[in-house]
C-alpha cells in the first residue's frame, strides 16, 4: 500500500516547541473526541463518534468538512496534503507520513449511522477526490491505528482524530527528529508549571 504525506503548520502561541510537542510519543491531541477516551482513542473509538458528529449536523458532509475546518477543534489536528509555503504564519513546520495509507467513502447505513463504503484510490493523489473520505493505515477501521476525515473541497486537506506517532514525524523545518536533527526532550526536563499548562498534551 502507498503512504501518505501530510503537511502541517503550528504556531508558538498556539503550540508548544517540536521538543516539547513530541515528548508524549508524538502529535498529540488536546481533548477525546465527545463520548471517546484519551489517551487511548483509537480509530475503532473515534468512527462511532465521526457517525454521530456527521448525523448531528444533518448528514451533511459537506457542512460537517466545512465545521471541522473553521471551528478548529481540539479532538483532531488538521494537515494539508501539500507542502505549506514556508514563508506561512506557522513558526514550526511538520511533515508527516502515514505508511500502509488507504481511504474509503464514507456510506449511510440508515440506522446504523455512517459507515464504510468502497475503497477508492486517492492516497498519493489528493486531486482524484470528488468527495469526503476517510483514511486508515489498515483493511479496516479495527486494523487501524489511524483514523482521519479527508475533505476534498477547496485546499486538500485531512482531520486525523487519533495521535500521530512520532516516528511518523518525517521533518519538522526540515530536520529529521533526532541527534541530527529535532532533540526531544523529556517530561522530567519540565517544570512542574509547564507540565500543568500542558496536561492535555500529555500522555503517561
Amino acid at each position: 500500500m502507498p503512504d501518505m504525506t501530510l503537511y502541517r503548520g503550528e504556531r508558538n502561541n498556539v503550540w508548544p516547541d517540536p521538543a516539547v510537542r513530541l515528548i508524549w510519543g508524538g502529535m498529540t491531541i488536546r481533548d477525546p473526541w465527545p463520548g471517546a477516551r484519551l489517551p487511548n482513542q483509537t480509530a475503532t473509538g473515534a468512527l462511532p463518534a465521526l457517525s454521530r458528529a456527521i448525523s448531528t449536523g444533518g448528514g451533511d458532509l459537506a457542512a460537517f468538512s466545512r465545521t471541522l475546518r473553521t471551528a478548529g477543534v481540539s479532538y483532531g489536528l488538521t494537515f494539508a496534503r501539500t507542502p505549506i509555503p514556508v514563508d506561512s504564519e506557522s513558526h514550526h513546520h511538520y511533515v508527516v507520513t502515514i505508511h500502509h495509507a488507504r481511504t474509503f467513502l464514507l456510506r449511510y447505513g440508515g440506522v446504523g449511522g455512517w459507515t464504510l463504503g468502497d475503497e477508492v484510490p486517492w492516497v498519493t493523489d489528493p486531486t482524484l477526490a470528488d468527495q469526503d473520505y476517510v483514511v486508515l493505515n489498515g483493511p479496516g477501521v479495527s486494523r487501524s491505528t489511524v483514523l482521519g476525515y479527508g475533505h476534498f473541497a477547496d485546499a486538500p486537506e485531512v482531520t486525523l482524530f487519533t495521535d500521530v506517532p512520532t516516528g511518523w514525524v518525517t521533518s519538522v523545518n526540515g530536520q529529521p527528529i533526532g541527534a541530527r536533527g529535532v532533540r526531544v526532550l523529556t517530561d522530567s526536563a519540565l517544570s512542574e508549571a509547564e507540565r500543568l499548562r500542558l496536561t492535555k498534551l500529555r500522555r503517561p
